[in-house]
């Protein structure tokens, strides 16, 4: 029977304390990961318009010429934004795996989304992982109030049992 066990990041050091865990979790026999990295979306880059140019000759006997700026474009469209962001997320998962034990049996996925809690806890219902293992940014009192927690939606959430690691400073 495969034991599954999802392992979400977020491509911080925080999210990779959870790496010490998997090792271990490693050496139960059929144990599969599921790693998972959700990003929030991104907008489109912008690239910088001209600054306005107002050139006044009135003083030097001349018309007043304004030169109204360019708007600013695209370099980069949402969807394009996120294709990016997926493909560096999944090179980033392909080379946390490499530091699992030799054989270990995983998946990656990427995903882009608004509220990343969300993604884990509907992956979470689809995957049916015995554990779901996630690392906490240790975040107390008023910024963990105003900010929340991805770690905390998805252990109020009972999709599954959730293994908590946090780093050690």
């Amino acid at each position: 029977m495969i034991m599954k066990i999802m392992a979400t990041f977020d491509r911080s050091e925080y999210g990779e304390a959870i790496l010490p865990a998997l090792q271990q979790i490693a050496a139960l026999p059929n144990a599969k990961f599921v790693l998972l990295a959700v990003a929030e979306s991104p907008s489109g880059r912008r690239r910088r318009g001209r600054t306005p140019i107002a050139a006044v000759s009135a003083a030097f006997g001349g018309d007043i010429v304004i030169v109204k700026p360019q708007p600013e474009r695209l370099v980069e469209t949402k969807s394009q934004a996120i294709a990016r962001q997926v493909s560096a997320l999944e090179d980033y998962l392909r080379d946390l795996a490499k530091q699992l034990p030799e054989g270990s049996s995983y998946s990656i996925e990427a995903h882009v989304a608004e509220h990343p809690a969300n993604v884990i806890i509907e992956r979470a219902r689809q995957e049916a992982p015995a554990v779901i293992v996630m690392a906490t940014h240790g975040h107390t009192g008023l910024v963990r109030s105003l900010f929340g927690s991805v770690t905390d939606d998805v252990v109020r959430s009972g999709v599954a049992p959730v293994l908590v690691v946090h780093p050690r400073t």
